[in-house]
């Protein structure tokens, strides 16, 4: 018999710089299974480095091709399966007649890459030796989702982070496949507490095959740091869309009269905003974009360089960030909104400080003066030994790994 496979689907990973929280993971999949596969939606980028028995597969499809007329109407009971579900979600009639158009077009995508994996992968497909691994629980769940209505034995996981979980963070306040993707997947599993209780409330009848899985980070030990008279240091790392509020930072650092020194690393739509609010910064705050750079480069940048605080001021999240847990790894105390995952690590006055999900420049800037009287060296240990207790990937990860071998 051949040995244990596990087949990983993911959006862009390996492929450039994004999902980089998958790189702390893929090591301990790799150790415990014999064969793991990438399956990415799409190339984007550079591939990174990958452990000794990962091999990449695909794309299988293209990004956005959805499976024509005649397919759909060979497959038409597995629509109408799927129109049943989703109709039965939906908040009201009105509702589903809106949305129903996209989740339809959302089937012939799904469709399309089910139908793709099938033709070229079904003979290396066994449900009792393949662990079948989506990262999201969006498109490739929907084309697991259809895959199985052919493996009656077969059965995939998905990981469940942010937009394809929270009710908000969809139109009219619906996550339009959800119900779909609970009810075909084994097991779904939140990155958050406040991501797995949501899904129990929204979905009281799937509460049995929720669970929760913390994301993790490596131990590269405390980053070098002393109380200093110099400018205060802070850092912040994410995408720059409107969501992660980086913007408000740079208008809250502008009211600063001390000196301060910021760094950013992350890169997006909003950069030119950005760049503007920064020319209009007093001369005593000097801001440096780093852009996207690897996952690695941060890493040498914390170990390199002293920090004070870490800010983060998202709206909205849905795991605990993987941008905090860095941070508190190298024991940095955090300064971030009360949303999400985000309590789960920043513990007001112990680790960090917790702002409101509401909160503009001035009330921001107060917040950080606060944070800055706080954050001492007994913060900074909490910080640390809270991310060490909780988020060490060598702990989150092995057990991880441990309950894919032990689901086989």
């Amino acid at each position: 018999m051949r040995g244990r496979e596990l087949w990983l689907f993911t959006m862009h990973f390996p492929y450039g710089v994004g999902e980089a929280f998958l790189e702390h993971e893929l090591p301990f999949l790799a150790e415990r299974f014999d064969r793991v596969s990438l399956f990415p939606l799409e190339v984007l980028g550079p591939s990174r480095d990958l452990p000794a028995g990962v091999e990449v597969v695909g794309p299988v499809s293209r990004l956005y091709a959805r499976a024509g007329l005649f397919r759909m109407m060979i497959h038409l009971p597995l629509l109408l399966r799927v129109r049943r579900i989703v109709r039965r979600d939906a908040p009201t009639p009105e509702v589903f007649r809106a949305r129903w158009p996209e989740a339809r077009s959302r089937f012939r995508q799904g469709l399309h890459r089910a139908l793709a994996l099938r033709k070229i992968f079904a003979s290396r497909y066994d449900p009792e030796r393949v662990v079948l691994y989506s990262y999201w629980t969006s498109d490739w769940a929907t084309a697991l989702g259809l895959w199985r209505y052919w493996y009656p034995k077969g059965w995939f996981v998905s990981r469940i982070m942010g937009f394809d979980l929270f009710a908000d963070r969809s139109p009219d306040g619906w996550q339009v496949l959800q119900s779909f993707h609970l009810e075909r997947a084994r097991r779904v599993y939140a990155v958050s507490r406040s991501g797995l209780e949501h899904l129990r409330e929204r979905h009281p009848r799937f509460a049995d095959r929720l669970g929760l899985a913390y994301l993790g980070t490596a131990d590269h030990g405390s980053a070098p740091w002393a109380p200093s008279p110099g400018p205060l240091r802070i850092v912040s790392c994410s995408n720059l869309f409107p969501l992660k509020r980086v913007t408000l930072l740079a208008k809250a650092l502008a009211l600063f009269e001390m000196e301060v020194e910021w760094t950013h690393f992350g890169d997006g739509p909003e950069r030119d905003d950005l760049e503007r609010e920064i020319a209009r910064m007093p001369p005593n705050v000097r801001a440096t974009l780093m852009g996207s750079v690897p996952n690695k480069h941060v890493i040498s940048w914390y170990q390199e360089h002293p920090v004070d605080l870490f800010v983060h001021p998202s709206m909205s999240e849905g795991g605990v960030p993987v941008a905090l847990m860095e941070a508190a790894s190298f024991g940095v105390p955090m300064v971030a909104c009360a949303v999400g995952g985000v309590p789960e690590i920043v513990l007001h006055g112990r680790t960090g400080v917790l702002l409101p999900a509401v909160i503009g420049p001035d009330g921001l800037a107060v917040a950080l003066m606060d944070a800055m009287r706080l954050a001492d060296g007994a913060m900074r240990d909490h910080a640390r030994a809270h991310w060490n207790e909780h988020f060490c990937s060598e702990d989150v990860h092995a057990a991880w790994a441990d309950e894919l071998i032990r689901m086989r």
